[in-house]
């Protein structure tokens, strides 16, 4: 599908609001955006943009962001753990959803309106009158966090005709999805109200032991609206929404099991026999449950001057998530639970004035504040299998180690043991003002200055409760030449009564020989060499060290901005190059895991990005070409890593060069053809030399400790290629459109979504890889060309293509991998009808 379908002839899009018809003939119809805070086309817009009407979007059936980005392939949307953690990136940066505390690098805007949250953006769309998707850093108008683009919704506000529309699809699975609006007008011209509202219901794509059907679908929301219009000068558009999601979703069946690992699954009597990913059978003995409920309410007054005008947007959100989940995704009670409370509430205030004079600066200024509340709270409590199951697994090391330190059995990994409570409250306030201008040389020439100047102050306490006394152990200290002084010194820094560590420490000596002797001095009694001390693999089995408490502020300062040179070579194509830079503010890892990597914070993430693109509009407008060629470099990217049972945030560099393509071409009045691509040809890492390691072999890699004693493997991955950025992504679509009589039309279309090789793995383990795959789609629609009613046949994967969305490393224990799975085949009805 190509990136500015929407733009068609006027069969394709009936949005008139968000629409200029060219006057010759069939040619293509343009979009006015509003990327730059005003009206404009997309041809005279000199950033890279693409652009989507609802009614395009509604023959593509497109229902929410991650179905979007088949229609944008600078766009990349997956879906993970749950419908909340999915995670948006733009020319292959973004920022991912596993940690409360990043903030995405991928601004997400509703009505004006900042989602702080991407789980805040994840339901189903409702009255769109168009999307635009902004590429590159856009941190001077949009300003909050906007380091690698901008998905910004409009929705479509009252009007003063009545009407009443619907929609009501069914498909397999048992897909249930209705949509409806309703427009009252109460005073002519003045004050109208609509109320949009929809609900999705599907059964999951996987079926559990217990028959329970994972992956299910189940959300609903609501959007009321009032547009008061008491004069030409004024207007005032009150917007009230709530969205409710609760689903079983999202299993992650077994992509890989290494045969160690199966060895133990089948002494344990397990049911999982090898990995089927594909099979649409899951064995999960726990909870896949995700809950997220988040409404807000905003205010947007737009007044206008002889000379200029200014606009108020004032607006709350509250967003409140559960999750439940069984994270060892088998029948085994290795984890008996895993749960997730976060929440937040956002206030947000923009004020801007822009300039309506013809003279040859055009200019707009604001202020903006935003403060947030945010909560977190992570319990994960280990299950009475995973002792048994370490011990088999490691040659009964775990109770060979207890005896040796003298401990009673049992003591390591036992039932109920792990983080009891990860409680982390953080405060955000941010402030920040902008200038833009337009200087208008001639009639063809333009040079566009922004700057934004941000002021950010984040806080956090926390309140860390862990009982998990084998991931106290220092593994170097018990490894040390002095063997009975190290169990000395850990147990008494593990809190252990005085008694009780003399006694451990006495019999630590006399059974130091049964454990291993090492001899004093040399390079054979390095501790953190895998060669001479065993006991660093074990480190794998250290689930949750301890950790300290935290209570910490600190504040980020930043100026950024844009240049940019736009010439007009014709009224039918135009370029432009731009500068630009972007700010992400830096924060706190939410996640009692931090202590792995040495410190709860991150910094900022700044992006600095040149561009050279060109727009084209040929054969009398029936032709549209749009190119874009960049260089982004992020310092400070905020890369999310896995240390093995969670996902903690940290600070690298990266850097991406590509070109992006989005072309349609109206080929005669019924055929519509459509193409877009975007090439990374260089998508890497820099100066990542304290990169993590495969789970399952870290051969050539470094061992490092934190001041705690806690372990882990780090590898080089400077100039490596940044995970889950394949090297190409396209689209191709046809549309054919044919009246049958005066009353009705039918149309056919065909879509293509190719995307590329990628590794799904910071760490380049090389089995977590996808290769390339395409996605076929298609669909049959007739209908009253007064567009009364219509009636819809489609299909998504049409070829059924198995593919993954993600991989990671098992919490199990033994170097397996689960994987999160892209949808199969799904089919479907679709009949709309309007009054």
């Amino acid at each position: 599908m190509a990136t500015v379908m929407g733009a068609s002839v006027s069969v394709m899009a009936q949005d008139t609001q968000s629409t200029k018809k060219d006057k010759a003939g069939f040619g293509l119809e343009e979009i006015v955006v509003t990327a730059q805070k005003r009206e404009a086309t997309l041809l005279e817009t000199p950033v890279a943009v693409s652009a989507l009407t609802g009614a395009s979007m509604e023959k593509a059936q497109i229902r929410d962001l991650t179905a979007m980005q088949t229609l944008m392939p600078s766009l990349a949307v997956t879906q993970r753990a749950s419908a909340s953690n999915t995670s948006f990136s733009i020319r292959g940066i973004g920022s991912s959803t596993f940690n409360f505390g990043i903030e995405p690098a991928v601004g997400v805007f509703v009505d004006g309106v900042y989602r702080s949250r991407n789980g805040a953006s994840v339901n189903d769309f409702l009255g769109i009158q168009r999307v635009e998707v902004l590429r590159g850093p856009q941190s001077t108008l949009f300003g909050k966090n906007t380091s690698a683009g901008v998905i910004n919704i409009i929705t479509q506000e009252p009007t003063y005709e009545p009407f009443v529309e619907g929609e009501f699809t069914y498909g397999n699975y048992n897909a249930t999805v209705a949509k409806a609006a309703v427009n009252l007008p109460a005073i002519e011209d003045k004050l109208a109200f609509r109320l949009d509202a929809n609900l999705n219901k599907r059964d999951g794509i996987f079926t559990n032991d217990d028959g329970r059907k994972l992956n299910e679908r189940n959300r609903y929301g609501l959007r009321g609206q009032m547009l008061f219009e008491p004069n030409d000068r004024t207007k005032l558009r009150i917007i009230a929404d709530y969205n409710k999601l609760d689903e079983e979703c999202c299993a992650a069946p077994f992509y890989l099991v290494t045969d160690a690992t199966q060895q133990v699954l089948t002494v344990m009597g397990s049911k999982v026999q090898g990995a089927h990913p594909f099979s649409g059978n899951t064995h999960i003995n726990g909870a896949v449950k995700g809950n997220v409920e988040n409404w807000g309410v905003s205010g947007q007054l737009d007044l206008d001057f002889d000379t200029f005008s200014v606009t108020s947007i004032t607006a709350y959100r509250d967003y409140k998530e559960k999750q439940n989940i069984d994270a060892d995704f088998s029948d085994l009670q290795l984890n008996k639970y895993r749960t997730l409370d976060q929440s937040y509430n956002t206030f947000t205030q923009e004020l801007r004035v822009t300039s309506k004079t013809s003279g040859p600066i055009d200019w707009m200024a604001g202020v903006y504040y935003y403060k947030q509340n945010l909560s977190a709270n992570n319990s994960t409590v280990q299950g009475a299998a995973l002792r048994p199951f370490a011990d088999l697994l490691t040659g009964n090391a775990i109770t060979n180690l207890e005896a040796g330190l003298g401990l009673p059995s049992g003591t390591f990994l036992a039932d109920g043991s792990g983080q009891l409570k990860g409680l982390f409250n953080q405060d955000n306030q941010s402030y920040s003002g902008f200038v833009q201008l337009d200087w208008h040389l001639n009639d063809k020439l333009t040079l566009t200055g922004g700057l934004r100047y941000t002021s950010e102050k984040k806080s956090m306490v926390s309140d860390i409760v862990i009982n998990d006394p084998f991931a106290a152990l220092n593994m170097i200290d018990l490894w040390a030449p002095v063997f009975a002084g190290g169990v000395q010194a850990q147990l008494t820094a593990a809190g252990y009564p005085a008694a009780y560590v003399q006694a451990a420490t006495a019999q630590a000596y006399a059974n130091a020989a049964a454990v291993k002797t090492v001899q004093s001095g040399g390079p054979q009694t390095d501790p953190l060499t895998p060669t001479y001390n065993p006991l660093l693999g074990l480190t794998a089995l250290q689930f949750f060290p301890p950790a300290s408490n935290v209570d910490d502020s600190f504040t980020d300062n930043e100026l950024s901005g844009n240049l940019i040179a736009n010439y007009e070579m014709s009224d039918q194509v135009t370029m432009y190059a731009s500068y630009s830079r972007g700010f992400k503010a830096g924060g706190y890892a939410l996640d009692s895991a931090a202590v792995r990597v040495g410190s709860f914070k991150f910094n900022k993430e700044v992006t600095t990005s040149y561009e050279l693109g060109m727009k084209a509009r040929l054969m009398d407008r029936r032709m549209s070409l749009d190119f874009a060629l960049f260089d982004e470099k992020i310092k400070g990217f905020q890369e999310n890593i896995f240390t093995g049972s969670s996902f903690v945030p940290g600070n690298v560099d990266a850097a991406v060069q590509g070109l992006e393509f989005d072309g349609k071409f109206q080929a005669t009045p019924e055929l519509l053809l459509t193409a877009g691509f975007t090439w990374l040809w260089k998508a890497e890492y820099q100066n990542y030399t304290n990169g993590p390691c495969p789970a399952y072999n870290t051969e050539g890699c470094t061992f490092v400790a934190n001041d705690q004693g806690v372990v882990r493997p780090v590898q080089d991955l400077s100039g490596v290629r940044l995970s889950e950025v394949p090297k190409f992504t396209g689209n191709v679509t046809a549309t054919y459109s044919q009246p049958i009589n005066d009353d009705l039309e039918y149309f056919v279309r065909g879509e293509l979504y190719y995307k590329g090789d990628q590794r799904l793995s910071v760490a380049q383990d090389a089995r977590q890889k996808q290769n390339a795959y395409a996605l076929v789609g298609a669909s049959f629609g007739l209908g009253r060309q007064d567009q009364n009613w219509s009636l819809q046949l489609w299909a998504r994967n049409l070829l059924n293509e198995h593919y993954v969305l993600d991989t990671f490393d098992s919490t199990i224990p033994g170097g397996s991998l689960n994987a999160y799975i892209g949808d199969p085949r799904t089919y479907g009805v679709t009949l709309r009808v309007k009054y």
